[in-house]
């Protein structure tokens, strides 16, 4: 939930500096490099979560798999 929280705050943090809102930087190429940051560390995040949980998953079928042949 956290990684794809920081992806929609990436999201609408994008939105905030293309339309030019209160508290946008002078230079929108610095806040675009911080918001891409952001993005990210949440891609990367949730990436990792999935290869986890796809791991889990094999690792618990294959163990079903040879209880079943044993």
């Amino acid at each position: 939930m956290g990684a794809v929280a920081l992806i929609a705050f990436g999201g609408l943090a994008v939105a905030w500096v293309f339309f030019r809102l209160p508290g946008t930087p002078d230079e929108p190429a610095s806040a675009y490099y911080g918001v891409s940051k952001v993005i990210a560390i949440g891609l990367v995040t949730m990436g990792c979560t999935l290869l986890g949980r796809r791991r889990t998953r094999a690792a618990a079928t294959k163990e079903t798999k040879e209880r079943e042949h044993a």
